[in-house]
């Protein structure tokens, strides 16, 4: 097995600088333009959406086969350009003053879980970067439904009106738990499935 070569990590950043320069800058307007609560969670959605894109720009089919050394290569330059990004993110944001209802540096790690797990996954699946974003859109979205769901059960019909799927934490944690955790779970689930998919070839 092939070792990683630092020239093979950095070339990957070098493919990866304009995609995570984007990621960068796209939560920016939402996280420094207003302070409250609700901009923070918008914020926090275009973060994932740029960690996301960089993800699907990391494995995106070049023609060459994609061996056990270079998917180690790429892991690494996306799990650096994610945590640069989730790192100025919660930076910024704590400098200025952002107030969330769970601590910023929590959420911007939430937030670009997917990018470490569940996109490679669906992109080495699809092979179609762009599908691969709107499908894990999708699934994330699926599992804040259930979480939904489960706050319907457990609270009763007035779940909304008692405020148990709103973003706030002091009302919510069942639902945004559940939440995080299954999008944390499908993402390490992704991660496991591509880790096993190129250790055995």
């Amino acid at each position: 097995m092939k070792a990683v070569s630092a020239d093979n990590v950095v070339a990957e950043l070098r493919r990866l600088l304009m995609p995570w320069g984007f990621a960068l800058l796209l939560p920016m307007p939402m996280l420094l333009g207003v302070g409250d609560a609700g901009a923070v969670d918008m914020a926090i959605v275009y973060l994932a959406v740029g960690a996301a894109w960089v993800a699907a720009e990391a494995f995106r089919e070049d023609g060459k086969p994609l061996t056990f050394s270079r998917w180690k290569s790429r892991m690494i330059a996306l799990s650096i350009c994610v945590a640069l990004d989730a790192l100025i993110f919660t930076f910024l944001g704590i400098s200025v003053g952002v107030k969330s209802n769970i601590p910023l540096p929590a959420l911007a790690v939430l937030g670009v879980t997917p990018a470490l797990g569940l996109v490679p996954w669906l992109t080495l699946r699809l092979q179609q970067p762009y599908c691969t974003l709107v499908l894990g859109a999708l699934i994330v979205g699926t599992i804040k439904i259930a979480a939904c769901g489960v706050a319907r059960i457990v609270y009763g019909p007035d779940f909304i009106a008692l405020g148990y799927v709103a973003g706030d934490w002091q009302t919510a944690k069942l639902m945004i738990s559940i939440m995080w955790a299954g999008t944390v779970a499908v993402s390490i689930l992704g991660l496991v499935a591509c880790s096993r998919r190129f250790a055995a070839s």
